[in-house]
């Protein structure tokens, strides 16, 4: 397509956009504004000047990925055009630079239950007790450690307890056991770059060189390491685009910095500025719910948001009794759409937690609706699926243990715990492989003959398996895997030929085959598919033909309904009950909230409940101060409870709580039961909520919300401390 037909249907700031060419450039595009179509049409414009080559964009979903590389195809521009996410450019990178990343080539990228079964194991070499130590706190410490960059070492020199102490000692353990699997966990994929690019001046050259126009899509997003990946990238030449809205800013809690699109004028400040403010998505009323519900944030980029679409029906509002009638009551409007004409694949539910699926599945079955939950990634974590990729990933990387101890004896072929325990300990004491002392199982002293003997026909399957993933068709190293392995029968008996882990295996055949039509020149397919797999998302797999969609909020981002529900808008859920302490992390459930309203095209439905069940004991609820921030945005409320709504006593109790807050002075003494003594160094109003901000010795500055937190002002003789 010539440069200039790819201007003609763009507004003037859209253009604006597209034709800025060199030096750095942020784009701030609301929700709904045309960010997609301005991305693709600037890609395909600097391809027509410079060359396909020389152009770089990166996102953060596949799906996104996927749509942008079809619409620059589509524009005439793909060829030679690089479109990937963060973790795919990041993954490609390091096989490509292996020697320099002091990585082997063949890398594993460790999933969820792989780092799961590694820090297990890094507690035990710790000698510290799991259920003391819950492996999945600790993964978070030690994912949030990474996304700050901070290495083991460097965490146990911050530590300021005990806890964090040892957290360090299991994170030197687990990166002991990467090392030993030759793998790596998704963190590492973005910080290895960024070390590599920092520390290899020759590379990142030759990287500008070849990348001479840089894009980052959803930029309010990037972590650390995501930030410091772009601003190598672009060192010199500085032809950065950075596209992205501050007030869609969700993953704070994965190391998202929201300063990094704040302070863009700041890194940049010859940095051409573009808002795009008109919304083609959403109707006039929703619009305006989000826009009002957005306003209460403080830390956010000021922009308007208009549309030129219909007025359009109203928001509508629904308090239930219980989370029963919940489901029910939305079960029961989406069939009347229906009835209406509405398609179901246009349709989708929201909710913070997973776990209000479970209701919202019992009350869609009794309507007989067809529904969909977005949960990509747990068709690959199905037991006989992970049962074939590992396989396959041992085939790819010997080293990979986590792998073979799952396949060693799957399925069964009488080699037991104890035997799997004797070979991976007398490994670790000589310094070798597992998977060597597999193939030479009679040298390992301990174990029996028998047990030796089964090992070594084990090691013959490995061997005939090495032979099958040279082939040149992941569709046949699959089908030929389940066929000498014994998976497929033992899957088909098992389950008397006809389930869904059946078909599931027959999925990943065709998911194989797929990969094969679309990636006809790799070089290494299968550690190429394998790599893809490893980096699938919840929502690959939506496909929105005639089922409802059910999606946790994080998931919906990037995503547009005509009809969109959201579920419990609650305390403790929407907003999250982390974010009861802290103005930063209620700001970010705002922008969830706002990210949920802004998917929806024409129609929008909230809703909460007054009683929820929490383990077995039914609990009264307190309404989300979204609720309240959403009061001037003409809400009509339906109250399907039986019962008066809450809104009253809601906001006696916040008055009663600003009225302690009055009291209380900058400069005083306050006692918290888990942090002790600190001083009181804020007090202010987060949208619904008053805000106290302490400063600890021992914790640093925390923020606690007034209407819930136990803090306590601290009386000296009778009067305040100042």
């Amino acid at each position: 397509m010539p440069a200039e037909a790819l201007l003609t249907d763009l507004t003037d700031p859209q253009r604006e956009a597209v034709t800025h060419r060199d030096g750095p450039l942020l784009v701030l595009a609301a929700a709904g504004s045309g960010k997609t179509r301005v991305i693709t049409r600037r890609a395909a414009w600097l391809a027509t000047h410079v060359g396909a080559g020389h152009v770089l964009a990166i996102t953060f979903t596949n799906k996104a990925a996927e749509e942008m590389r079809q619409r620059i195809a589509a524009l005439g521009a793909g060829r030679g055009l690089t479109v990937g996410t963060f973790h795919s450019f990041c993954a490609r990178l390091l096989r490509q630079h292996a020697d320099r990343a002091g990585i082997e080539a063949n890398y594993s990228i460790f999933d969820q239950t792989d780092r799961g079964r590694a820090i297990k194991d890094a507690i035990s070499r710790c000698e510290l007790a799991s259920e003391a130590w819950k492996p999945s706190n600790v993964e978070l410490r030690i994912s949030q450690a990474k996304n700050h960059m901070l290495a083991p070492d460097r965490m146990l020199t911050e530590a300021v307890d005990f806890r964090d102490q040892t957290i360090a000692r299991i994170y030197a353990q687990y990166e002991h056991i990467l090392t030993e699997n030759n793998a790596l966990d998704f963190d590492d994929l973005l910080l290895r770059v960024a070390q590599l690019l920092d520390r290899d001046k020759a590379l990142r050259g030759e990287l500008e060189e070849r990348f001479a126009y840089v894009l980052v899509d959803e930029y309010q997003d990037t972590n650390r390491a995501q930030y410091l990946i772009a601003r190598r990238l672009t060192e010199t030449r500085r032809n950065i685009c950075a596209t992205g809205d501050p007030d869609q800013s969700i993953y704070g809690w994965r190391g998202a910095n929201l300063a990094n699109i704040l302070d863009f004028e700041s890194d940049y400040p010859d940095a051409k500025v573009v808002r795009l403010e008109q919304n083609y998505r959403s109707t006039r009323r929703i619009l305006r719910a989000a826009d009002e519900l957005i306003q209460a944030n403080q830390r956010r980029k000021e922009k308007q948001l208009w549309t030129e679409n219909p007025e359009g029906v109203g928001v509508c509002g629904f308090i239930y009794d219980d989370a029963q009638d919940e489901a029910d009551g939305i079960a029961e409007q989406i069939a009347r759409l229906h009835e209406r004409g509405r398609s179901l694949g246009q349709i989708a539910i929201f909710y913070r937690v997973n776990a209000m699926t479970r209701v919202l599945e019992e009350a869609f079955r009794k309507k007989a609706l067809s529904y969909q939950i977005a949960r990509g990634v747990e068709f690959y974590n199905r037991r006989e699926i992970k049962d074939v990729l590992a396989y396959l990933r041992v085939m790819v990387n010997p080293s990979d243990e986590i792998s073979l101890v799952r396949i060693i004896n799957t399925p069964a072929r009488g080699i037991g715990k104890t035997t799997i325990d004797r070979l991976r300990a007398h490994a670790r004491e000589t310094g070798r492989r597992s998977i060597d002392l597999v193939a030479a199982a009679e040298t390992v002293g301990n174990l029996k003959a028998a047990a030796a003997k089964r090992i070594g026909e084990f090691a013959a399957l490995l061997e005939k398996l090495r032979k099958v993933a040279a082939g040149d068709s992941v569709r046949e190293i699959v089908e030929k895997t389940l066929s000498l392995t014994g998976l497929e029968r033992t899957v088909a008996d098992q389950a008397g030929g006809d389930s869904d882990q059946v078909g599931n295996l027959a999925e990943l055949v065709s998911a194989a085959a797929e990969y094969d039509q679309e990636h006809t020149d790799q070089k290494q397919p299968l550690q190429g598919w394998l790599e893809q797999v490893s980096l699938v998302s919840d929502v690959d797999k939506l496909d929105g033909a005639g089922a409802v969609s059910l999606m946790t909020l994080h998931a919906a981002k990037g995503l547009e309904f005509d009809v969109v529900f959201i579920a419990g808008l609650e305390e403790g859920l929407l907003p999250h009950l982390r974010s009861r302490d802290s103005a930063d992390e209620l700001e970010e459930e705002r922008r969830l909230c706002f990210v949920g309203i802004t998917r929806a095209r024409q129609e929008l439905y909230l809703s909460y409940a007054l009683y929820r069940s929490l383990r077995g004991s039914t609990i009264r609820t307190v309404r989300s101060p979204f609720v309240d921030d959403l009061e001037g945005a003409d809400v009509e409320w339906h109250d399907r409870s039986g019962a008066r709504d809450a809104r009253p006593r809601r906001r006696a109790a916040r008055s009663e709580a600003e009225r302690l807050a009055l009291r209380w002075r900058v400069g005083q003494l306050m006692y918290h039961p888990e942090y002790g003594t600190g001083r009181l160094v804020r007090l202010d109003r987060s949208g619904s909520r008053t805000m106290a901000r302490v400063r600890f010795t021992a914790y640093g500055e925390k923020s606690f919300s007034v209407e819930h937190t136990e803090l306590e002002a601290v009386e000296i003789d009778g009067d305040f401390e100042q």
